[in-house]
């Protein structure tokens, strides 16, 4: 475990949380910075969205608290470079978001939706358009009273044969990037079979000449992996997405084995169901709570994996209407 220097803010450790849609909220990302996240991006928000409609609709998925998550980061998704010009200029007007430490961008969203407007993966076979994205928002940061990095995250191919595009990592490095996120899969793999680390490793060649960190993304489940990812890729540093579903404790297990330390023990039956009402009470505080547990439906599956009976449980969380009524099932 190391500092990591993100454009001149400073990460206090290499392993964060990758932002993922309907986890990523801003209370689970201050209780994976309790759990030793180094940082934590929101989830993907449309930059046109903001353009043209504004922060009100997206400002659920923006919303960072500074004081529990300490470094903060958006990450924003879309294909024009205007639309992020725009959207980093109505964040930046706005009393709690100007307070953003990295603007991320995202280029590997692999679903279809995001993809067919050519925005997410769809940036990595266009190379030059990617780059324009990246030189639009580190211009439309410059100026501001602190500075603001620009990163961004993608994938190591658009189609299933790539194997690394080590192109695309050089123009966004040429246009100014300063972090790389790769996820290891393609965009056809979604999240399904292997991440492939020598394509990563490949890409993070590619800028070897340039004074910019390099994150890879895919297949961390424990300590023993997050090590050997870093190991087998050269990376500086990781994310880890899917298997913080319901499990932030495994920001402290992989801080303790990067360290040499002692990992440990894994939390509790009676621990998991306490963090799950901790984190769905959380997420209350910020919309109704119908809305806050029909949200957290697709998460809750994830705190109870493995423990005894967690397959009825399942079936009875995602049915749940209320908070009391998510207590009761979990006899709380």
């Amino acid at each position: 475990m190391k500092s990591v220097n993100i454009g001149g803010v400073t990460i206090p450790g290499n392993v964060a949380l990758s932002p993922m849609a309907g986890v990523s909220h801003v209370f689970f990302r201050g209780i994976c910075r309790e759990q030793g996240a180094s940082y934590a991006p929101t989830e993907l928000v449309s930059a046109r969205s903001i353009r043209y409609n504004g922060l009100g609709k997206s400002m659920q998925y923006l919303r960072i608290d500074p004081e529990k998550e300490g470094i903060t980061a958006i990450q924003l998704f879309g294909a024009d470079p205007d639309d992020f010009t725009a959207a980093i200029e109505k964040i930046m007007e706005d009393p709690l978001l100007s307070k953003v430490d990295i603007i991320d961008i995202n280029m590997g969203c692999p679903v279809p939706k995001v993809v067919k407007t050519g925005a997410g993966s769809a940036l990595i076979n266009e190379p030059s358009k990617a780059a324009s994205i990246v030189t639009a928002c580190k211009k439309a940061l410059e100026g501001l009273p602190k500075k603001v990095p620009v990163t961004v995250k993608t994938r190591i191919g658009f189609n299933a044969g790539d194997s690394g595009r080590p192109d695309l990592a050089k123009a966004l490095a040429d246009a100014g990037c300063d972090m790389l996120c790769v996820h290891g899969r393609t965009r056809p793999q979604m999240y399904s079979g292997l991440c492939d680390r020598k394509a990563i490793r490949l890409m993070k060649e590619a800028i070897k000449g340039y004074d910019i960190p390099f994150f890879a993304n895919g297949d961390v489940t424990d300590g023993e992996s997050a090590l050997s990812l870093i190991r087998e890729t050269g990376a500086d540093g990781i994310m880890i997405g899917r298997a913080a579903r319901g499990n932030p404790w495994i920001f402290a297990e992989v801080n303790a084995c990067l360290e040499g330390r002692e990992i440990p023990p894994e939390p509790s039956e009676q621990e998991r169901k306490q963090m799950l009402i901790r984190e769905i009470e959380g997420r209350c505080r910020y919309c109704d709570e119908d809305i806050a547990v029909r949200e957290f439906r697709s998460v809750m599956p994830f705190y109870v994996k493995g423990i005894k009976g967690a397959a009825k449980l399942k079936v009875r969380l995602c049915s749940a209407l209320t908070v009391n009524e998510i207590k009761e099932i979990l006899e709380l």
